[in-house]
């Protein structure tokens, strides 16, 4: 069976007189639901939310015990509590168990109606034990304060009801079983002796015992600092964070918004600090980028190290900028510019400027792209003439560039021209074998820049990248397989003819999320050929858990073969998108040096682009002359994968 988390959250705003109103638990629990939805999966969270009039001191009793008794030995059960904690007089035949006489309570909506009771730290956990008897992960949540005695700001809203004058019986705690005698182990927890039971559960707290839990704004809402602190904590962490790890985050989120509060995690086994966070339920996702304000400027949590490219000139990264917790399907609060890109993190510019006491979600939307340099040696005649021709280029394409006396060597190019009388070689720095054949003959000039053009839109694609993308390595998984065994991303397949027969295989690609996902096969030809045309629409949506798959053959060119060539290698791009997207427009043949150019090679007009951010970056692998971006683009989250197939085809 699959692990489940059964969830019990409760939200109070609407206390009745004279216990203060609060304004931001509701939204506590209501938003953590869909973080929990969100991280576990809609289909292993079984949740109950009781806000407000719902919050009775029985409905939450009961559903401890039953909804929260319902968790296995395999499963995670989680109460969650935000609105006012406060203290009771504990009674007297109970003193044995509470050496300050004095229970902490939460207060649920009914609590200090006639006939109703705050619940107390021993009635909780009794009914805990309870629930975790199981061997259930058991993880209880508290933002809100459990003693305190007043504000320390007049604006600050404080989740500390006053203290219950009523003498309370002990014959209305609930869940409470003492041993014969009266006698019970007694811990301390959040700084406060209590009776603790055997179960063994992990409390988060939102604040010291001796610290009240405040309420901010977050993302325009109110919450408890701990909730929005936790909130952001979980949607901002990679992987499997452990209870350290949380309670790290969330202390410093906290610490940073207000004054005199920090959360404390507390558990009578110190080894439970080093478990996962709801043992271990949240999957393994990769975090989203965040934005935040450092003391050296405003700054995204991904550098160099995480493959953010440097800027070309004017021309760098952009990301459209979010609420942390909110959806990035809409018009983004902000633009945010990369002005300079360091090991661990990247510098940026904002536009407009934002709240900075707030981290924020940011998603890539233009990522820059340099064009091939290209270093021109030799005949002197030849090489004015293919400057010459260059100036007629797409100068965001191809750059010829003097290197001096290292242009021999090829420098810092990423491709060398050796300009003789009989016509231009092109070869990479350091390697003698030509890229293509010799261009020779009439128009050689601008068959070379054609040539080295169609050579940079390949390189440009076969590279392109999303550095700060969200889904996981194998949002779709890819499989190519020959009969022999599958071969995954960034594997490599071998194949060989069978006589003069060309070797089949198939890709696969599978949904693996719970969302649906589109998906591109591009084929990337040793001879800087791109093929689109292994779905009809360009991609294919593939909804959650669906698969689909493409048989194609592996195949050396009989001019090729007879020329010598006994293998190719074909790269297999899988482009991976949160929105429907078209990769048509980046066709383009196999190169062919020998065709005469015409009006028709080269045309003046960008590439179309599409309505999301990755159809610009794909458009962006042509050429950077796609005019300003529509103001309504929707932005996706994308990712590209490879497998590499060789085709042997022996003499």
């Amino acid at each position: 069976m699959t692990a489940r988390v059964y969830a019990l959250l409760v939200g109070v705003d609407a206390y009745p007189a004279p216990v203060p109103a609060l304004t931001g638990c509701v939204n506590d629990v209501t938003e953590f639901a869909e973080v929990l939805r969100e991280r576990v999966g809609p289909d292993a969270a079984d949740i109950v939310v009781l806000t407000d009039a719902e919050a009775t001191r029985t409905a939450v009793t009961t559903q401890l015990a039953e909804h929260l008794g319902r968790a296995t030995a395999q499963d995670v059960a989680l109460f969650y509590f935000s609105g006012h904690g406060s203290q009771q007089a504990t009674p007297e035949d109970l003193w044995s168990v509470e050496p300050d006489h004095r229970n902490e309570t939460i207060v649920c909506v009914d609590s200090r109606s006639p006939g109703s009771w705050d619940l107390a730290d021993k009635e909780l956990a009794g009914l805990l034990d309870g629930v975790s008897a199981s061997g259930c992960h058991t993880l209880v949540v508290l933002d809100c304060c459990h003693s305190g005695d007043g504000t320390r700001d007049a604006d600050e809203v404080v989740r500390l009801a006053p203290p219950d004058p009523r003498p309370r019986p002990s014959s209305t705690f609930v869940g409470l079983d003492l041993p014969a005698g009266g006698g019970g182990a007694v811990g301390r927890v959040r700084g406060t002796p209590r009776w603790t039971p055997g179960g063994r559960h992990v409390l988060l707290a939102a604040c010291r015992s001796s610290e009240q839990a405040k309420e901010v704004t977050a993302g325009g809402r109110r919450h408890g600092a701990l909730s929005a602190a936790l909130t952001a904590a979980l949607l901002g962490s990679e992987g499997r964070p452990t209870y350290r790890d949380v309670l790290r985050m969330v202390t410093s989120d906290v610490t940073s918004r207000v004054a005199g509060q920090h959360p404390q995690v507390e558990t009578a086994d110190a080894t439970e600090l080093d478990r996962p966070f709801l043992g271990g339920a949240i999957a393994a996702t990769p975090r989203p980028l965040t934005l935040s304000r450092l003391p050296d400027g405003w700054s995204i949590d991904s550098g160099a190290v995480h493959g953010v490219p440097e800027p070309v000139g004017e021309d760098t990264t952009e990301l459209a900028v979010y609420p942390l917790s909110g959806e990035t399907s809409g018009s983004p609060l902000a633009t945010a510019l990369v002005t300079k890109v360091l090991p661990d993190r990247s510098l940026v510019e904002l536009i407009p400027e934002l709240d900075p006491a707030y981290v924020y979600r940011a998603v890539v939307t233009s990522i820059p792209l340099a064009p091939l340099r290209v270093a021109v040696v030799g005949d002197a005649a030849g090489t004015t003439a293919l400057r010459r021709a260059a100036e007629q280029a797409d100068e965001t394409l191809v750059d010829l560039v003097d290197l001096g006396e290292d242009a021999a060597g090829g420098g810092g190019a990423d491709l060398l021209v050796q300009a003789t009388p009989l016509g231009f070689v092109i070869t990479r720095p350091g390697v003698t074998r030509p890229l293509v054949p010799v261009v020779g003959g009439d128009g050689r000039e601008e068959r070379t820049i054609l040539a080295l053009e169609r050579v940079a839109r390949w390189l440009r694609l076969s590279a392109l990248c999303n550095p700060a993308t969200s889904l996981a390595d194998d949002a779709v998984r890819v499989e190519v397989d020959a009969g022999s065994g599958a071969v995954r991303a960034g594997g490599t397949l071998a194949i060989t003819y069978a006589g003069s027969d060309p070797p089949r295989f198939t890709v696969r690609l599978a949904n693996t999320t719970s969302t649906p996902l589109w998906a591109a096969l591009l084929d990337l030809t040793e001879t800087y050929g791109i093929f689109t045309d292994a779905f009809p629409a360009g991609s294919v949506a593939l909804g959650p858990g669906e698969s689909t798959q493409v048989d194609l053959l592996g195949q050396v060119a009989d001019p090729l073969w007879e020329a010598g060539t006994l293998s190719l290698r074909d790269q297999l791009m899988v482009v991976t998108s949160t929105l429907e997207f078209d990769p048509r427009s980046l066709q383009q043949e196999e190169l062919d040096v020998s065709a005469a150019p015409g009006a028709a090679t080269r045309s003046a007009d960008p590439p179309p682009v599409g309505p999301s951010n990755l159809d610009r970056a794909l458009g962006a692998t042509r050429t950077r002359r796609l005019g300003p971006r529509p103001g309504e683009a929707v932005v996706a989250d994308w990712r590209t994968d490879s497998v590499f197939v060789v085709t042997v085809r022996p003499r």
